[in-house]
C-alpha cells in the first residue's frame, strides 16, 4: 500500500462522520450478550460457551440474521436495565469510529412480549442520548421499528405506544424485519399516521425482496429514505426516479454480503452503479457486530478494493450527512468540521 493510500486511510478514520442505518442491537459487543446469558440464567438451544456464541453470529441470509437477532440477542435482555448495555456498546462503537452524529434503529416488539415497559425503554433511550453527548459530543437520535416480522397490529401499537411517549431524542419509526412476508402496503396506516404526527419515515426495502419493495416504500409509505434498496439496480425506470427525486439510500455493503440475497462479493454491488448514475448514496454498516464490519472498515474496504477513489468516498460522506435528520445548520456546522480535517490531508 503506498504512503498516499495510508495517508487517505488516517483520513477515514479521523474525519468527523455520520451514520444513519444501525441497529442498537446490532452493535452489542458478543461479550456483552455472553455476560447477560450469564447473569440472566439463560439456555439457547446448541450454546454452551462463548465459542458456541461466536459461531451462532455468523449468519448466512436475512432469516438467518433476523432469527439470531430475535432469539438470541434481544431474548438476552430480561431486564429493562440490560438496555443500558446497549447504550454502552454503542457508545464505545461510535466513538472508535468517529461518528458524531448517528441515527439508530431501535426494534421495541420483542422487549415488550418479555414484558418490559415501553415508557421505561424510551427513558433509558433518551438518557442514553443525554450522556453520549455530555460525554463525547456525540448526537444520537433514534428510530422506533415498526417492524415486520410481527405483523401489522403490533406496528400499529408500536406506534401508538410512541406517540403516547414522545422523547426529544426519538425522532420517527423505521420499518425493518422480515421484508419477504412484509409487503409495504400492510403499513400504509401506521406510516401515514406517523406522517401526520411530524415523525420522520423510512422503511428497509429491496435489501431481501426485487424493486417490487422499494416502489411501494416510496408511493405506498412515501418513506423519505430508503434502507439498503440494492435491488433498484434491476429496474432502470426506479433508479431514474431514486435519481430525479433524490431520495437517499441507506447503503450496507458487509451487510448485503452476508445476507447474500442480490450479492455475493463486492465487486457487484451496485454501490457503484447508483453513484455513477447520480443517485443519493451514503454509506453504513448496520449491524457492526454481526457482520464484523464497523463503518470506518466500509470505507476502508471500498477504497482498498478500488471501487471508489478519495474523492468519491468524501462525497458519499457529505451524502450521508446531508441525507441526515439533522437541521440544515447542523448538517453545514458537521460538514464544515469534516472539511477543515480534509483540508488538513491535502487530498
Amino acid at each position: 500500500m503506498s504512503s498516499g493510500n495510508n495517508s487517505f486511510i488516517k483520513l477515514i478514520k479521523e474525519i468527523p462522520k455520520a451514520e444513519i442505518h444501525l441497529h442498537l442491537e446490532g452493535l452489542i459487543s458478543v461479550e456483552t450478550i455472553w455476560k447477560l446469558i450469564q447473569e440472566n440464567n439463560l439456555n439457547f438451544n446448541g450454546i454452551k460457551s462463548k465459542k458456541d456464541l461466536v459461531k451462532r453470529f455468523n449468519v448466512n441470509s436475512l432469516d438467518e440474521f433476523i432469527d439470531l437477532f430475535i432469539n438470541i440477542i434481544q431474548a438476552s435482555f430480561i431486564k429493562e436495565q440490560d438496555i443500558i448495555y446497549l447504550i454502552e456498546d454503542a457508545q464505545q462503537y461510535l466513538e472508535r469510529n468517529n461518528i458524531i452524529h448517528a441515527e439508530i434503529f431501535f426494534a421495541p416488539s420483542k422487549f415488550l412480549q418479555t414484558g418490559f415497559s415501553f415508557s421505561r425503554m424510551v427513558d433509558i433511550l433518551e438518557a442514553g442520548s443525554i450522556k453520549i453527548q455530555e460525554e463525547s459530543g456525540i448526537t444520537v437520535n433514534y428510530l422506533i421499528d415498526v417492524s415486520r416480522t410481527f405483523g401489522n397490529e403490533n406496528a400499529e401499537n408500536n406506534l401508538d405506544l410512541l406517540l403516547n411517549n414522545p422523547r426529544r431524542s426519538i425522532i420517527g419509526i423505521g420499518l425493518g424485519g422480515a421484508e419477504s412476508s412484509g409487503p409495504a402496503e400492510d403499513y400504509q396506516t401506521v406510516f401515514k399516521r406517523a406522517a401526520d404526527n411530524k415523525l420522520k419515515v423510512v422503511a428497509h426495502a429491496g435489501e431481501d425482496v426485487g424493486p417490487k419493495s422499494i416502489w411501494d416504500a416510496i408511493n405506498l409509505l412515501n418513506v423519505q429514505r430508503i434502507g439498503h434498496g440494492i435491488s433498484a439496480i434491476q429496474d432502470e425506470k426506479l433508479m431514474t426516479l431514486l435519481k430525479n427525486r433524490q431520495i437517499p439510500l441507506e447503503i450496507c455493503p458487509t451487510s448485503n454480503l452476508f445476507t447474500k440475497k442480490f450479492v455475493t462479493k463486492l465487486e457487484d454491488h451496485p454501490i457503484k452503479a447508483f453513484y455513477d448514475m447520480g443517485l443519493n448514496v451514503t454509506l453504513n454498516s448496520d449491524d457492526p457486530t454481526l457482520f464484523g464490519s464497523e463503518l470506518v472498515d466500509e470505507y476502508i474496504l471500498l477504497f482498498n478494493k478500488g471501487i471508489f477513489n478519495e474523492k468519491e468516498l468524501l462525497d458519499i460522506m457529505k451524502n450521508t450527512v446531508y441525507a441526515s435528520y439533522l437541521t440544515e445548520k447542523q448538517k453545514d456546522n458537521l460538514w464544515a468540521e469534516a472539511q477543515k480535517v480534509i483540508d488538513s490531508y491535502n487530498i
